[in-house]
Order: C-alpha cells, then sequence, then structure tokens
C-alpha cells in the first residue's frame, strides 16, 4: 500500500496513520470544484486575450495565491496537516506559480503585449495548470485509497 503514497509523503511513510491524516485534510477541500475551477481559468484567460470576456481581471489581485479556496485550503488546513511532505510542497509551488503566470498573462495583455500574453498562457501558465490539476488527482487517489481501507476495516 505505502508504495502509492510515497510519491506525495516521501520516504517518511511508514504508517497508516499518515494517510489517514491526509484523508481528514482533504475533508476541507472540494477537490472536484478545485479541480474544475484552476481548469477554468484557461477559458476565462484565453476569452480575456481574445476580447470575448466581461470580466475586468486584474493582474494585481490574481497573482494572489491564498485567495481561491484551493489558497485557502493550502494555506490553512492543507498546510497544518501536511506541510512536511514533498508532495504539498510541490501543490503550494505550483499553485504560486500558476497564479503568478495567470497574472502576468493578464499584465502582457493590458500592456499590450498580446502575443507574449498568448506564449505565457501557452507555455508556462499551462504547465503549472496541469502540474496542479495532477497533484490535485494525486491527492483524490490518496484519498480514495484511505476510504477504501476504512470500508475493508469496517
Amino acid at each position: 500500500m505505502f508504495g502509492f503514497f510515497k510519491s506525495f509523503f516521501g520516504n517518511s511513510v511508514n504508517d497508516s496513520q499518515i494517510a489517514e491524516e491526509a484523508a481528514q485534510a482533504m475533508d476541507a477541500l472540494d477537490i472536484q470544484m478545485a479541480k474544475a475551477a484552476h481548469e477554468n481559468w484557461k477559458i476565462r484567460l484565453q476569452a480575456y486575450l481574445d476580447g470575448a470576456s466581461t470580466e475586468d481581471l486584474s493582474a494585481e489581485t490574481i497573482c494572489f495565491d491564498d485567495r481561491c479556496d484551493l489558497g485557502q485550503w493550502i494555506y490553512g488546513p492543507g498546510q497544518q496537516r501536511l506541510g512536511r511532505f514533498p508532495g504539498f510542497t510541490a501543490l503550494k509551488g505550483h499553485h504560486k506559480m500558476f497564479h503568478y503566470a495567470a497574472s502576468n498573462v493578464v499584465a502582457l495583455a493590458k500592456a499590450g503585449r498580446e502575443d507574449e500574453a498568448r506564449k505565457m498562457l501557452n507555455t508556462q501558465f499551462a504547465g503549472f495548470s496541469k502540474n496542479v490539476i495532477a497533484e490535485l488527482e494525486q491527492l483524490e487517489a490518496i484519498v480514495t485509497e484511505v476510504k477504501k481501507i476504512r470500508r475493508k476495516r469496517a
């Protein structure tokens, strides 16, 4: 079982208590909603660049990674229970860079540098978005596995 968790928890995994702790931390986060919200950002930014958005996006606001639901979880319950694990550190870093790249897409567009904004959207932003989604899916898999274990025990 623990081979499944090593990529998130590192080599320190030695009992199911850590996996249980992760599952409890995830109770405070709707993973599906967090994934959907972050996947939706590419659509929002693309619409903004295409002039098809009614949103007045602000680079100065988007850059904050602690204001969205996922960011609030990362800096709250996630950090408290999972902050010591490599997988959590990676999620936190990729999420921060996701917001940084999204902010830069908007800033470049507002500066009239649309080609650079599109390139950033399709490279850096897309990469960080992919990482955040993959890490959320990994957490989702951990929670699913813990639930299976709980059912077997019951």
